[in-house]
Formats: structure tokens, C-alpha cells, sequence
């Protein structure tokens, strides 16, 4: 059955959203996407087109609610005497977990905002399914009539994000109830770079007269800052109307959220650890308004302020708290702190120095021009010269300003709502995912081998024994580069054998690098990526000869084996989930 729709989850770290349009509209319009309007933003309205990531389950670990109804039930629920909130499950800001750990395994956990913990799979896969049924409501209530095998989803990840992570979402995706066949993972950056090549150049934001990113040959940086990473790559316009990712996509956790770790931490230098710790554990309400307020003020802050910036407090709480823990009001813990100079109260509330609020961003801001200065410093990158920003996070005039300051040679091209420009690109990167013709393979990969000893080339402490051979214990063996530029479903071919008579199961451990040339797999830059788990149909007794072809380019790998001796292919498995 040939798909009519597609919907796209942009599933964020504050915030998140879907999309969707029917095929045949966007044949006649690239920009026929549509968008849910209808998310209730409760009191501060922060956000109506996406909502927060917020996740509310029961004792039992059912789904309650998602998003702002997530958030306000929960806190209704500290607020009730009646209710226990041990009795719930509250998430909130967890999709950091997958780029912060090393390990990412289909057991690992997540700790909810009562400290609990609960099976991160669960979360996710919950949270996709509220995304998911969210929509399916939607078209229900218009009266739109199709059947599910007919849409073709789009989740959207980080392009920084490692295999593990993807196949980790993948998994929460079929656990949410999409099937794995009518699921595609789209890079957020590449998303975003692909719906700006069909807005007009009065819907770019710096963009001079009669530039457009869809003109053939144009190379543009993509900067994605959305809440939870800094996420980079570099694009150029083919003649064939595609385009060519020339350096592999680089940044870290830089995005909106790690501001608002800085403002915590301001407010713990502030008001003192204990308040703080008290206020987020038993004050959530206030807390939760705390935040929310930083959101607000965070967003229209404007570089080269001379002035004060205001922003409302939970004053009375925080007073109560500052009698309890220190004997002292808020206004005179203030005045002893280490900030008395340049913070001050009045009323309810909290003024600041320009300077406090620029510092509080150049913290971050330092950081994504760090990562834009070491992808300009590639060789094949040299001649960019102009930015492309997206991401929720690019809205802010201080981010604009600092990138600007940093790099005053280059032109800042700014799309209309940058915050949606991953979510609906990757509607169109769902029609059309051949738009990204070429790839930069951001790891290396390859097997753990035991050559021969080449005293030119081996460490000699790896030298050892076998079979009357001098061999060299744990050489990557590469069979893919990183930043090696590749087109869509590269192939690699590697043949493999089995070692005993009627060997059922031939196990290829496969491992990865950031570096393009690893020389050993237990060096620090290297990690196992997983087992891969070939079955032999109808083992013999004799060695048996596998034929893996490994596809490269798209934003998975993909894998197809063979059993040479029948020409057949092979069932395998390949769990990158340790």
C-alpha cells in the first residue's frame, strides 16, 4: 500500500511538536503543512504550535497526560492533601539522556521529578504515543478518513546523535505503535536546511536581495539551536536540485536548556543551595512559575541593554524559605551575597544588570562559537559565508548578536519561525528523503582483527602468539572513514566465515570512532557499536563464507548478509542497545 500522508514528530528537549501534509498537496505546494494549533499553553501562553515535553504517568505506570496538561496536573497533584505525588510518575527535560550517555541500553533509567525511576524506553515510547494519538485525535475530529498503513512517519534527531540513540528511538517509535517499515529518522539540521530551500528571500531574515538557498552551488553553514544541543553541518546546492552535506555534523549540549542551568545556578548563588533544592523539591508550583517567568524574560532579552532587566519571583515563598534556612529576609540574603552589586529586588520583582543576564549567555554562547570556529577551520568548509540559523534557541536577539560579533564576515540568514523549521522540514524530507543526495559519515567503523605483527606499523606490547604466527591483539580493521564523503546507500562488502561445524550463529562485532584512522579498539576515542548476529541457514559441517554489505549515506545504517555458498540471504540481528 503506497503512503498518502506524512507526519513528522519533532520530539525536543523542552519542546515538542508534529506536522503533517498530504503527498498530493505538496506536488502543487512545498509549504502546505500543517501544524496543531490547538495546544492549551496554560497561563503564560509560551508556545502554542508545540508543547512542552512533559510527561505525567500513574502508580501504575499509565499514561495520564503529556505536554502543558502534563504540567499543570502534576502540580495540581502537590497542591491536593488528598493526593500523594509518590503515587505519580512526573518526566520532564529527559531527552538529554540520549546524548549524555555512553551507554544507551533498552534497560536504562530515568529518574522522575520525585526521584523515582522507571524504565527510559517507557517514557519515550509513552511520550511518542501521546504525539502520535495527539494527531490521530486531530484527524479524527476533521473528519479525515485514512488508514494508518497510509501515513509515513518522520521522527526528527539530532544529526550529532550516535547510532545507539537513533536505534533507541526507532524502538520507541514501534513501541509507540508506528511500524518500523513506515518509520524514517531525520537529522534536524538537514530537516531545516531543506525547508528553507523553498521559502522566498523575504522570508529569510538576512538574506540579501535575491539570495536563495536553493540557488545550485550555494554552500551555507546550517546552525541548529534548539533547547537541548548546538547541532552543525554544512550544506552545498547540486545542479540536480539536491543537496550535499561536505562536513560531518558537529556542536554539543549548547542549546536554551544549558541557559537555564546558568540562571539556576545564578539563583543558587542567590539565594543559597539548600532554598533552591527546597523550592524545586516541595515549592513546585513556585518553581514551575520561576522558570516559566526565566522563559519569558530569556526570550526578549536584548543585547546591549543598558539598563535593568526585570522578572517576576515567587517572592513570598522565597522569603519564607530564606527565614527558615538562613534567619535572615530575601532582601538581606541579597545583600550578602556575591551578587549584592549587581542584583537588587523591588516589589516582586528581581532586577539585574544587563551585565548579569550577558554573562549568563556568553556561557553558552562561547560554546557554539567555539564548535562554528572549529567546523570553519576544515578544509572543506573553507568559503562558507553565510549561517543559516534554526532551532527555537536561534530566536534570541543574544544569541543572533554574539554569533554576529564572533564572526562579523559572515551573513546571518534567519527563516520566519525558526522554531518550526526542523518540524516542517521534516514533512518534506518525508516526501522526498533523496533531497540529501551526499553525506559526510560523521564515525569511523570497522572490526577488531589480529593481523600479522608489522613492526613499521603495531605497538609492540600488542604482540603475541598464535597458531606459530606473530600476531597483533585488537587492530581496527576500517571499513568506512570518517568524514569521507558518500552518496546514498554506499556500499561496503566485508566477508566473514564461521570457525566450528555447524556453527548456527556467526557473531561480527562491530566498532566505531570519531576519529577517521583509529589504530586499536580499546583506545579511548573508540567504542563497540554492537553485536551482529548473522544466522546460517542450515549450518554444515563445513566453514561457511558470509557476504555483509554494509549501505552507508542515509541517517541509518543499513545492512543486508548473504550466505555465499546459496546465494541466499541471511536472517541477522544487530542490537546497538548494550
Amino acid at each position: 500500500m503506497s503512503t498518502l500522508m506524512v507526519a513528522a514528530i519533532d520530539f525536543g528537549t523542552t519542546f515538542s511538536g508534529y506536522a503533517f501534509a498530504f503527498k498530493a498537496d505538496l506536488q502543487n505546494d512545498k509549504l502546505k503543512i500543517q501544524t496543531n494549533q490547538a495546544w492549551n499553553g496554560g497561563q503564560q501562553k509560551l508556545i502554542s504550535l508545540k508543547t512542552p515535553t512533559c510527561l505525567l504517568l500513574d502508580r501504575n505506570r499509565k499514561f495520564v497526560s503529556f505536554g502543558y496538561e502534563a504540567e499543570t496536573e502534576y502540580t495540581e497533584i502537590l497542591l491536593d492533601e488528598d493526593k500523594d505525588h509518590n503515587d505519580f510518575y512526573y518526566f520532564n527535560r529527559f531527552k538529554m539522556e540520549l546524548h549524555g550517555s555512553r551507554v544507551i541500553s533498552t534497560d536504562m533509567k530515568l529518574r522522575e521529578a520525585g526521584g523515582k525511576e522507571l524504565r527510559a524506553m517507557t517514557v519515550f515510547s509513552e511520550s511518542i504515543g501521546a504525539l502520535k494519538k495527539h494527531l490521530d485525535d486531530l484527524l479524527d475530529l476533521r473528519g479525515t478518513t485514512i488508514d494508518p498503513d497510509e501515513i509515513e512517519w518522520v521522527l526528527t534527531v539530532p544529526a550529532i546523535w550516535t547510532d545507539s540513540a537513533k536505534q533507541f528511538m526507532r524502538k520507541a517509535c514501534v513501541e509507540a505503535g508506528i511500524k518500523d517499515h513506515l518509520l524514517r529518522i531525520a537529522l534536524e539540521p538537514e530537516a531545516a536546511s531543506i525547508y528553507c530551500q523553498h521559502l522566498p528571500t523575504e522570508r529569510l531574515g538576512g538574506a540579501e536581495k535575491g539570495f536563495s538557498v536553493s540557488t545550485v552551488g550555494t554552500r551555507y553553514m546550517v546552525i541548529d539551536l534548539g533547547g537541548g544541543t548546538a547541532d552543525i553541518t554544512v550544506h552545498e546546492k547540486l545542479d540536480s536540485g539536491r543537496l550535499r552535506e561536505i562536513y560531518r555534523a558537529s556542536g554539543g549540549a549548547s542549546g536554551g536548556t544549558a541557559v537555564d542551568e546558568c540562571f539556576l545556578e545564578l539563583f543558587r548563588k542567590l539565594f543559597g543551595n539548600e532554598v533552591m533544592q527546597i523550592l524545586k523539591d516541595e515549592k513546585v508550583e513556585a518553581y514551575t512559575d520561576l522558570v516559566r517567568e526565566f522563559e519569558v524574560t530569556k526570550r526578549n532579552v536584548k543585547p546591549n541593554n543598558n539598563g535593568k532587566i526585570s522578572m517576576m519571583i515567587p517572592y513570598i515563598t522565597i522569603e519564607e524559605l530564606c527565614q527558615s534556612i538562613h534567619g535572615k529576609g530575601l532582601k538581606e540574603v541579597l545583600a550578602k551575597s556575591v551578587m549584592a552589586k549587581h542584583v537588587g529586588v523591588t516589589g516582586n520583582k528581581l532586577r539585574f544588570e544587563s551585565q548579569v543576564m550577558e554573562g549568563i549567555f556568553r556561557a553558552v554562547t562561547s560554546e557554539i562559537i567555539e564548535y562554528i570556529t572549529l567546523v570553519l577551520g576544515q578544509p572543506e568548509v573553507q568559503g562558507v559565508e553565510r549561517f543559516l540559523l534554526v532551532g527555537g534557541f536561534s530566536e534570541s536577539a543574544m544569541v543572533q548578536n554574539a554569533i554576529r560579533d564572533a564572526f562579523p564576515g559572515k551573513r546571518l540568514i534567519i527563516p520566519d519561525e525558526p522554531g518550526l523549521a526542523v518540524l516542517k522540514g521534516a514533512v518534506l524530507y518525508g516526501n522526498e528523503p533523496q533531497t540529501i543526495s551526499e553525506r559526510s559519515i560523521k564515525y569511523s567503523y570497522g572490526v577488531k582483527t589480529a593481523p600479522e605483527f608489522d613492526e613499521k606499523k603495531h605497538d609492540p606490547k600488542r604482540k603475541f602468539e598464535s597458531g606459530g604466527k606473530t600476531r597483533c591483539s585488537s587492530v581496527f580493521s576500517s571499513f568506512m572513514h570518517a568524514n569521507t564523503v558518500v552518496p546514498i546507500n554506499a556500499e561496503v562488502v566485508k566477508k566473514y566465515q564461521t570457525n566450528e561445524a555447524y556453527q548456527k550463529i556467526l557473531p561480527i562485532e562491530v566498532f566505531y570512532s570519531i576519529s577517521d584512522d583509529p589504530r586499536y579498539t580499546d583506545e579511548s576515542c573508540v567504542q563497540r557499536l554492537g553485536i551482529m548476529e548473522v544466522e546460517i541457514p542450515n549450518p554444515s559441517k563445513e566453514r561457511r563464507k558470509v557476504e555483509v554489505h554494509f549501505f552507508f549515506g542515509g541517517t541509518e545504517m543499513e545492512i543486508v548478509a548473504l550466505d555465499l555458498e546459496t546465494n541466499t540471504p541471511c536472517e541477522y540481528s544487530f542490537n546497538l542497545l548494550s
